[in-house]
Formats: structure tokens, C-alpha cells, sequence
């Protein structure tokens, strides 16, 4: 393979010694993941989380359990500053995952295809499966609607994968059972939520998280690419009860803000959802959509466990690149009383983002440096030897 100038995001990896001597020097140096200790292409294990923020332990959180992504991002490489194109799921999602922005791709809502605008653009898995590595995906990587679109392959893309797996769990079935705090929303843009009984296994993340795992044992000896999607904390919030038994509510804050905090801020920033603080809900309402949307962020962890158990397990560790994202930031009452996503403050266009790279000189580092979600697909390409399209926004160190 071709030497190549590392991407943007892929020099957090080199440390800044060797970063300044790169950029002094001029000098064309791979990735030591790409030149060295593999005898295959490493395996690429991508976890998507759905309205995650950063409500968790290792990004601060004072209250909220997660102790799996806390050992990833200390595994890894944890970005404080990284952030979506836009904090919504459908474009967000579209340019992850082709590398492209959102004004490329013509993709700004829930609907449309990145396709129809680029018919054949060439996505990060298609990328991997093009060039000998198993590709596939179980639960959602592209957009669908949740909750309605569970067990569907939404807006999928079949150039992308060798193999799908759509999970439907109980919770699909409990709906009846969801409570809404605002009944003229549907559950799928309301805060609505339900302490769930049963196990972790049988609702449809925690059958995400059972069938990536038999995709791992099944393809651990031959490269993969491997995207798992997991559907929670979307709205509505659904958890076993025992992870709503984590926050008690008496033990639970809303956020803080300046007196007339929305004086200054125009009304477009609020968004279409956010005009009226709070929904014009009551406060034990909104301690409740806390601790549901906690419960559900906690819940999401215990299956990321799993699947870092089983990448244990199989001793892929050595051989196994692990991306963990979110598609945005997400509200819980910031700025008097904004929720949900769709605003360009950080709560929701800062997201979570944490790569753990073997071998890597930044690992067990967090980094203050500002990244974007297209910096993902070029800096993995890269990882594994791989040579990314030309035309990409982020390419050859260069942003265009």
C-alpha cells in the first residue's frame, strides 16, 4: 500500500512530540497500526448510540453509571470537543458514514436518502467490504424511526453491508404500556418513557448486543467491519426497572441556568420543539424524564459491556480498532428548559466520541482538541491501510 499524510483526526494518535516533528519536518509517516503488528487488516468494531450526550461518568457526569464506556474511554482516546454536522439523526448519521457534509449529500431531515443525491458515493463499509473485509451491521447505523421503524431496515444501505440483522424486542410490544408526557406527541418526539420489566436480554438492544456478539464469534478470523447500533436513550426511554432504580428522583437536578436566560438567545436557536420552556411541564414530570433518560443511558452501557466482553473474550483486543459515537448531543432542560435535540449548543451538537486504536501513542489520553464527525471515516480508512476516495472533504490532511 501507498504511504500517505495521516488525516486530521489521526494525528491525536502520534502524540504532540511527534506531531510537531511531522509538521516540521514534512516527513510522510503512516500510523504505526498501519505499518506494523498486524498480519491482517485490523478488524473495526463501530458502536452507534442513538440521543446520547454526555451524560456519563467519564465525561463528568456527576450521577450517571457507566462504568463499560468509562473503561473504553480510558482504553482509548476520549475527544471532549467533538462534533456532529448537524444534531439530528438522519444527516448526522448520512455523514458519518459516507464522509461527506450534509450540504454535500443534500440530507438535512428525517426522509431522505444520502443516495438520491449521490447514487454512488462510496460509504465507510462499502469502503471495508470492497476491499476484502466482512461487512456488517445489527440494529440501526443509518437513520430510522424509532420506535416505529424497529425491525425494519429504515433507510438502510444495502451496498454497505454483506449481512443485516434487524432485532425487535419487548419493548416493541410493551408500547401500549409507555407512559407520555405529552399525549398530543407521538412516543417517538415526546418525553415518554417506561420502567420495563423483564431482562436486559429480551428488549431489542439488549438482542442488538446478543447478535453482534454471535457475528463476532462467527467472523473472528477473517477482518470484519462491524456496526452495532444501539436504539436507546431515543425517545420513549425504555429500561428494565432496575436501572430506573439507579436515580432515585429525590437525588436528581435539573440543570441550572442565568435568570432570563433566554433573553438574549433568537428564537430560531430554540428550535421547533423548544419555544415554550419545558413543554410547560411540572417539575416531578421532568425529574422523571431525567431519571428515565438516565436509566436508558445506563442500560445502553451494561450492553456496550457485553460487547467489549466478548471482544475479550475472543482475544480480539489486539487486532480490533473500537469506534464509539453518538449521532448528537441531546437536552435535558439546558438554557430554561430546552429538550430533546435540533440546536447548535453544545448539549447537542457536542458529542460523544471515543476510538480505541491498538498500539496507539494517544491512547488513555482525552484530548481537548475540536474534531467533526466527518474526521471519522478518512482516520479509520487510514488505520487499516486502507486508501480513502480522493474527494472527500477530509483528505490527506487537508479540509476543504
Amino acid at each position: 500500500m501507498g504511504a500517505s499524510t495521516p488525516s486530521y483526526l489521526s494525528y491525536l494518535y502520534l502524540g504532540h512530540k511527534m506531531l510537531k516533528q511531522m509538521l516540521l519536518t514534512g516527513c510522510l509517516v503512516l500510523l504505526s497500526v498501519v505499518n506494523t503488528g498486524f498480519a491482517r487488516g485490523p478488524n473495526v468494531l463501530m458502536i452507534a448510540v442513538d440521543d446520547l450526550n454526555h451524560a456519563m461518568s467519564c465525561y463528568g457526569h456527576p450521577q450517571v453509571k457507566t462504568p463499560h464506556i468509562d473503561s473504553l474511554a480510558v482504553q482509548g482516546v476520549r475527544f471532549d470537543k467533538a462534533y456532529c454536522q448537524i444534531p439530528l439523526c438522519n444527516p448526522s448519521r448520512a455523514s458519518i458514514l459516507t464522509g461527506r457534509r450534509p450540504d454535500e449529500l443534500r440530507v438535512y431531515d428525517l426522509e431522505r436518502h444520502f443516495r438520491d443525491q449521490l447514487p454512488d458515493v462510496k460509504t465507510l463499509p462499502q469502503l471495508f467490504k470492497e476491499n476484502g473485509w466482512y461487512s456488517a451491521r445489527v440494529g440501526k447505523l443509518y437513520h430510522y424511526n424509532v420506535p416505529f421503524g424497529i425491525g425494519t431496515n429504515g433507510l438502510d444501505d444495502a451496498a454497505s453491508w454483506d449481512h443485516v440483522v434487524n432485532p425487535k424486542g419487548r419493548d416493541t410490544d410493551d408500547e401500549k404500556l409507555i407512559y407520555n408526557a405529552e399525549p398530543h406527541r407521538a412516543i417517538s418526539g415526546a418525553l415518554s418513557w417506561l420502567a420495563a420489566d423483564g431482562t436486559d436480554e429480551e428488549q431489542t438492544d439488549g438482542i442488538v448486543a446478543t447478535e453482534a456478539i454471535k457475528l463476532l464469534e462467527a467472523h473472528q478470523k477473517e477482518p470484519f467491519f462491524l456496526g452495532v447500533g444501539f436504539y436507546r436513550p431515543h425517545t420513549p426511554f425504555v429500561a428494565p426497572k432496575k436501572y430506573f432504580d439507579l436515580y432515585p428522583l429525590d437525588k436528581i437536578q435539573l440543570p441550572k441556568f442565568p435568570a432570563n436566560d433566554r433573553s438574549d438567545i433568537p428564537e430560531a436557536a430554540f428550535a421547533h420543539n423548544c419555544p415554550v420552556p419545558n413543554y410547560g411541564l411540572d417539575r416531578d414530570t421532568l425529574l422523571r424524564a431525567t431519571q428515565a433518560y438516565y436509566a436508558s443511558v445506563s442500560f445502553i452501557d451494561a450492553q456496550v459491556g457485553r460487547l467489549l466482553d466478548a471482544v475479550k473474550r475472543l482475544k480480539l483486543e489486539d487486532s480490533t480498532i473500537i469506534i464509539f459515537w453518538s449521532d448528537h448531543g441531546y437536552h435535558l432542560g439546558e438554557h430554561d428548559g430546552i429538550w430533546q435535540k435540533r440546536t447548535l449548543f453544545e448539549e447537542c451538537s457536542r458529542t460523544p466520541l471515543i476510538i480505541y486504536a491498538p498500539d496507539q501513542l494517544g491512547n488513555g489520553k482525552p484530548t481537548q482538541q475540536v474534531v467533526e464527525f466527518i474526521d471519522i471515516y478518512p482516520t479509520i480508512a487510514e488505520l487499516c491501510g486502507i486508501s480513502a476516495p480522493v474527494d472527500l472533504p477530509v483528505n490527506n490532511g487537508q479540509k476543504t
